[in-house]
């Protein structure tokens, strides 16, 4: 599986990596190759149509005619490379449905390889094609020359090739299409593109409609786009407004360089575009996307047209879409690899429905199967081998699809594609299978193989949300469990936001990125309004959002912001739906309290009306971080136990990356190894660089009662220092959060290994000795950490304090508890022989304490085979964490357990893992507790079995666990 690379990574890569040893044949000297030759036509530079510089070799072919290149620049490096090849731009004047064959000699003229390239289209194509990945060629065969064979049955023909060279290094992002097929067989990051254009377009069973059922959905799409106009004296509506305003002329004035101009053939004469996947500049010539126009142009157009009336702003649009398909943007045309391609290309999709009136039947055809093969529709009417599906296609392309569909002007067609739609959707929203995106079972949010709440899955849960609307109340409408998950996505995504923060642990590689939660806003709306009457809950937890004065700000800016970027959303109807939902009568909710486990997030939240802390670790199945060649570079430490905070009535925070001098050694809760910077940043021993998995699969949480929570999880760091361990637990009560830490070690003796409790930017810190530990305090919290050596780096207004366990570490422990109030009394008692708190067990077999005062006992049993006699819970048969609370009734107790083993396929990072491993389910395992007494026992959750053994006074529970889900078990001592 190839690796999941961010875009930039990619890019930079790609940039750098082509024509680095290779000639590219471009015609700009105006000489035809002197060994380059042809039996049946003739040659001679043309600057009727180029595709890079000014000029290309314009081919008039007859009947079975063949053009050789003799020992053509850069092919003999290309054949010593295993992913070398060739990289062409044709262009076709007369389409034919024969080949032109590409066929590779040796020096013995024998054909080592051969490649066909079907000549049905008129307009650019691109070919990017490996000689052995794609060609079959054998190792070590060496080329000597090549020739275009052209085809045998047609009379004549011409083409026009340019931007030629051949390269050591085809991108290994190249893709097949309707013109010619490389031997792709991963299609995890490039999609299987022709699969979907030759699916046939059927269902199991047609959703019939009548027409104003279907006029019903694109009739709201058409007001989503250009609003109602009825609450136009609204602020909010008038702020969108004034702002579409501005991105409409905006987009107006960068139009005006594109001029209207077609040759005598009726082609357009617009310059060179080029797919994102093309180098940004190819001998000095900077190379113009289609990604500029569709982003800056086209849509401000269509709008410009559709409430202006402009007919200018239409004619230029319906040139655009001449130009890009003459350019290659064409049903069947993969330009070389269309992987990104889908992200920037909103423009296309939306104007293309706010003007698909206006044009002719040919040219709306044209565009139709052009939108059919770049949403990649075809995708909808196959059977999916498992529920999801990956969040970029969702953002980017979950509109556009539903676009295609309308568009069909056959009735029964456009049935056909709407009920395929519908399925798609209610499949893509469903619940995904291990690693696979985007709805986990405990609404934890995918892409790249983990949870990423900064981007992606914000913008997926926005787009599901909008086609529920969409949909809604007509027979095409979203199932209700899809409506269930969009509705619980929306609300627990609000439950782990800290105001509108996301937690520092899930923002992949954007660190700065975690205020994300006012752009879901109409995504409430839109859910809310989907339900016949407006749904209640989402509602109160949208207006306690909106009302909040300290989002307004916030708020204002997403309302400000027009723009057609990656997704379009921005529009008016947006806003209306908005403030409808926000004139309903229905209430704010009260702040939202309490604790959640999310097992697929490796993330425990805690909450009250003062504080919200967010502790993350990573494991087999939850990787470490996310980077890039250029963002979160130093991001190492972001899941190694990091405790965030965020103080809700002072406004401070734990985590803060916008200051300059933000030390990444010391995340707050996490234990580390203290690197200077070039190491921090290096790669490590893995291939990927990040996202990596441990080997251990304990990382549990438990959200017990409003008195308590847990955390624990086992660190092993497999990729940059095997002999790195620790074990780490934080237990939540009302007053404090007691941390605890076991088994740190590491063999590096080169870099100390520390603990860190706070990094603050606020001088208000101070630190105190005392006989039992130490007492320290930030600007928030006060840190109570028993015995231990503490240290503090001060500079200026920077404080790091932290717990020193040596270089190197050597099975090294930490005891500390962190004060929501700053009471000094309250913190020595805890450091006291008088403390309510008991450490039963710290070591590398379990965590377990006890709570005196509070009556709870919390552990995290490591080990299977260690049995503890004088514990409720004496014995399990796999590792777990438990919370063990008294009830007031006498001799009850409430047990709440986590098991936390997914059971299913991982490897030391996520690029190594196959598709089979991402799509492996998660398998249950029949849980053991061995009860000390005897116990009726029942479970709030599911079955269990309960046995019982009079004469040893002990109670055997069996209970099915998954997925790492929190079980409650209710025990009442009996008499049996």
């Amino acid at each position: 599986m190839k690796k999941n690379i961010c875009i930039i990574a990619l890019l930079v890569s790609f940039i750098t990596s082509q024509s680095a040893f290779s000639q590219i044949y471009s015609f700009e000297d105006n000489k035809i190759p002197g060994d380059w030759s042809i039996n049946k036509g003739t040659l001679n530079i043309s600057a009727d149509k180029y595709k890079l510089g000014n000029q290309s070799l314009q081919i008039n072919w007859k009947q079975g005619a063949i053009l050789t290149l003799q020992s053509p620049s850069g092919i003999s490096e290309a054949c010593q490379n295993k992913n070398g090849g060739i990289n062409l731009w044709i262009y076709n004047k007369f389409p034919i449905n024969e080949h032109l064959i590409f066929s590779f000699k040796d020096t013995n003229e024998k054909e080592v390889c051969r490649f066909p390239f079907l000549l049905n289209f008129k307009g650019w194509r691109c070919i990017w094609a490996k000689f052995q990945g794609d060609m079959n060629m054998p190792p070590k065969s060496n080329i000597k020359s090549v020739e275009m064979q052209f085809p045998q049955e047609t009379e004549e023909g011409v083409i026009f090739i340019d931007f030629l060279e051949f390269t050591p290094k085809v991108s290994w992002r190249n893709m097949s299409d309707a013109q010619y097929k490389v031997n792709r067989k991963d299609y995890s990051l490039v999609s299987d593109f022709v699969s979907y254009r030759n699916t046939t377009p059927q269902v199991k069973k047609i959703i019939t409609a009548e027409d104003q059922q279907i006029k019903i959905i694109a009739d709201r799409l058409t007001t989503w786009y250009l609003g109602s106009g009825q609450q136009s004296s609204d602020k909010w509506i008038k702020m969108r407004e004034d702002n579409e305003e501005v991105f409409i002329r905006t987009g107006l004035k960068a139009a005006q360089k594109i001029k209207i101009q077609y040759n005598e053939d009726n082609t357009p004469k617009g310059e060179p575009l080029f797919p994102m996947g093309a180098p940004t500049t190819i001998e000095g010539q900077q190379l113009k996307k289609f990604r500029t126009i569709n982003e800056n142009i086209l849509l401000p157009l269509a709008l410009d047209y559709r409430k202006n009336q402009n007919v200018q702003s239409l004619k230029k649009v319906l040139y655009i879409y001449d130009w890009f398909n003459d350019q290659g943007w064409a049903d069947g045309s993969g330009m070389g690899t269309l992987c990104f391609e889908k992200l920037r290309s909103s423009g296309y999709f939306h104007s293309f429905f706010l003007l698909k009136e206006q044009l002719s039947t040919e040219l709306l055809e044209r565009e139709l199967q052009t939108l059919n093969w770049f949403t990649m529709f075809g995708t909808c009417y196959q059977t999916p081998a498992n529920a999801g599906e990956v969040a970029d296609n969702l953002r980017a392309l979950a509109i556009p699809k539903l676009i295609y569909a309308l568009s069909i002007n056959d009735k029964q067609k456009k049935q056909v594609a709407l009920t395929a739609f519908k399925n798609y959707m209610d499949n893509a929203l469903g619940i995904a299978p291990g690693f696979f995106g985007t709805f986990k079972p405990d609404f934890s949010g995918y892409h790249h193989r983990g949870p990423y709440n900064s981007a992606y899955y914000p913008h997926a849960l926005y787009a599901g949300t909008l086609i529920a609307y969409l949909l809604h109340d007509t027979p095409y409408a979203l199932s209700e469990s899809t409506l269930h998950n969009l509705k619980q996505g929306l609300l627990t995504f609000r439950f782990f936001c800290a105001g509108l923060n996301v937690p520092a642990g899930t923002v992949g590689r954007f660190p700065k990125g975690q205020q994300i939660l006012e752009t879901l806003l109409p995504a409430f709306a839109y859910v809310s309004l989907s339900y016949k009457e407006p749904d209640k809950e989402l509602t109160a937890a949208f207006k306690r959002i909106l009302e909040s004065g300290s989002n307004r700000q916030a708020i204002t800016n997403y309302v400000s912001n027009v723009n057609s970027n990656l997704a379009y959303t921005s529009t008016v109807g947006e806003i209306e739906l908005l403030t409808q939902l926000a004139s309903t009568s229905i209430s704010k909710e009260e702040k939202v309290n309490g604790t959640l486990f999310m097992p697929y997030s490796g993330l425990l939240i805690a909450k009250d009306s003062l504080f919200h802390f967010n502790i993350k670790g990573f494991s087999r199945y939850i990787w470490d971080f996310e980077s890039s060649a250029t963002e979160n570079t130093k991001g190492r430490y972001l899941s190694y136990g990091q405790i965030e905070y965020f103080d809700l009535k002072n406004k401070y925070k734990s985590f803060n990356p916008e200051e300059s001098d933000f030390d990444w050694n010391y995340i707050p809760g996490a234990t580390t190894k203290v690197l200077p910077e070039y190491v921090l940043q290096d790669k490590g021993g893995s291939s990927s660089g990040h996202r990596n998995f441990s080997d251990e699969t304990f990382l549990t949480g438990i959200h017990g009662s409003k008195k308590s929570a847990m955390f624990s999880f086992r660190m092993h760091d497999i990729t940059y220092d095997n002999s790195f361990r620790a074990n780490k637990s934080v237990f939540v009560f009302e007053d404090f959060l007691l941390c605890l830490g076991s088994d740190i070690q590491t063999k590096d003796k080169r870099y100390p290994t520390i603990t860190t409790l706070f990094q603050s930017f606020d001088k208000n810190t101070s630190k105190e000795r005392i006989d039992e530990g130490y007492i320290l305090t930030d600007p928030s919290l006060m840190y109570v950490v028993k015995g231990g050596a503490v240290r503090t780096l001060c500079e200026g207004t920077h404080t790091r304090a932290y717990i020193e366990h040596g270089a190197p570490a050597i099975d090294a422990k930490y005891q500390y508890y962190i004060l929501k109030q700053k009471d000094k009394k309250t913190a020595k008692r805890l450091l006291s022989n008088h403390s309510p708190i008991e450490i039963v067990a710290q070591d590398n077999d379990a965590h377990i304490i006890r709570h005196k005062t509070a009556g709870i006992i919390c552990g995290a049993l490591f080990n299977p085979l260690k049995t503890y006699t004088e514990q409720l819970v004496t014995q399990v048969n796999i590792p777990l964490s438990y919370i063990l609370e008294k009830e007031e009734e006498n001799d009850s107790f409430r047990l709440s357990i986590c098991e936390p083993d997914m059971r299913r396929a991982s490897r030391a990072h996520m690029g190594l893992l196959t598709e089979e491993d991402v799509v492996q389910e998660e398998k249950a395992f029949n849980t053991q507790l061995t009860i000390n007494g005897i116990y009726n026992v029942k479970c709030l959750q599911k079955s269990i079995k309960v046995s019982h053994d009079k004469e040893k006074n002990k109670t055997y529970v069996t209970i099915s666990t998954i997925r790492g889900e929190n079980y409650t078990l209710l025990l009442h001592q009996t008499n049996i």
